[in-house]
């Protein structure tokens, strides 16, 4: 911790340093400048009250301390923090990343006025270590099969639905199912529920493993009713681990029909003669993207290696910041918007969703700061040129 003391103008500042980013100041303003903001406020107060026998802005001395003294001095306080504070930091050269919080205000008619403001700054690391690390590079080899992943995936995009009544589905159908609790499960007195009707596809974890079960027992136009039991983790708590009787009916089968992988395919999805030229395309893409994820997964493990080597330490406010950023989109208002207003239970659910991305954010901003540090110590800095040309290649990637 250090700590430093300046005066100027009248102003006693005393800096003190926690961490590389926090700074406490200790501000001391003296008598004379603070009885003379007193008397001003007190003439202000003095014109704008009424009080009965007397003329406004004849108010004796001894009755207006009596009738308003604490207010007097509150202001007073008030209006020197708002002068002295900014006159401080300008002094000390101390550029805050967010709002100080005053602390330890003292004051007494006739005397000095003294504050504390704690703030936030920056943060200058200091990287002891940036070198003799060892990082292995992942791998970017790409094979036929990953080609043929691709194909496929192009395949299953393109693909057409027939309506299907001959066969029970099977995975990867698209059904449509109508779901209804059996009669015995609804409670006396109490009218039968109507059918839901869903559609999905078999396979993809839309619906839990015994509804699935049951509708690849049926054909189009069948029902039956089964004992489905749901898992423990089921969403809804008041189902979750319980067995229940449902009717379920298959209302319509869908099945999907693949093009074949030809040349007329490979027609199909652009400037391509032959199914050879769109796998040439497709590993030419695959390989792009394992050499840029195998440069970002080398780049990605030696920042962190220096990170943890040094001690980089990141101000609680750049991080509430950077989670408010990243949480923007569930706020339910825009920027400069109002927020719409959450039940109890959903601000809990997403104080536990920031703290969650908290260690997240944290690690982002450290590797932030030394990415910066690197750049002012290395002068890693694009030129203008170099600029514009990035900018022209974007450009020219997306046609505009």
């Amino acid at each position: 911790m250090a700590d430093t003391t300046t005066r100027s103008s009248g102003l006693a500042v005393t800096v003190e340093q926690p961490s590389s980013f926090a700074r406490r100041l200790s501000i001391t303003v003296p008598k004379e400048h603070v009885e003379r903001v007193r008397r001003s406020v007190a003439q202000q107060v003095t014109r704008n009250v009424r009080l009965p026998g007397f003329r406004k802005g004849h108010i004796p001395q001894n009755l207006l301390d009596k009738q308003f003294g604490p207010a007097i001095q509150q202001e007073t306080v008030d209006r020197l923090i708002q002068e002295t504070y900014p006159q401080a930091l300008e002094q000390e050269n101390i550029r805050p990343i967010a709002q100080g919080q005053v602390q330890d205000v003292h004051y007494h008619e006739g005397g000095d006025l003294h504050y504390d403001v704690d703030v936030e700054v920056q943060p200058a690391i200091e990287l002891a270590r940036i070198s003799g690390f060892v990082v292995a590079r992942p791998t970017d080899e790409v094979t036929e099969a990953d080609v043929d992943g691709v194909l496929e995936r192009l395949r299953a995009d393109r693909a057409e639905l027939v309506v299907v009544d001959d066969r029970t589905p099977d995975v990867g159908d698209e059904v449509q199912v109508r779901i209804t609790p059996a009669a015995a499960e609804t409670p006396l007195g109490e009218d039968a529920p109507e059918a839901e009707e869903f559609k999905f596809v078999l396979g993809e974890g839309q619906a839990i493993p015994a509804i699935e079960a049951a509708i690849q027992s049926l054909q189009p136009g069948e029902e039956g009713e089964f004992d489905v039991e749901f898992p423990e983790d089921y969403g809804d708590a008041e189902q979750a681990g319980t067995t229940q009787r449902l009717k379920i009916g298959v209302v319509e089968l869908k099945a999907r029909t693949f093009p074949e992988l030809d040349d007329a395919f490979a027609q199909s999805l652009g400037d391509f003669t032959d199914m050879a030229g769109l796998r040439e395309r497709v590993m030419a893409d695959l390989q792009a993207d394992a050499r840029q994820r195998a440069d970002q997964g080398y780049r990605d493990a030696l920042l962190g290696q220096i990170v943890d080597a040094n001690q980089v330490d990141v101000p609680p406010s750049m991080v509430e910041n950077y989670l408010e950023y990243m949480t923007g989109g569930m706020t339910g208002g825009g920027r400069g918007g109002k927020k719409a207003p959450r039940t109890p239970e959903q601000e809990e659910r997403f104080s536990q969703f920031r703290e969650m991305l908290r260690p997240q954010a944290e690690a982002t901003l450290k590797r932030m700061l030394v990415v910066e540090t690197l750049a002012d110590r290395e002068g890693l800095r694009a030129t203008q040129d170099e600029v514009d040309a990035r900018v022209e290649q974007i450009a020219g990637q997306s046609g505009r």
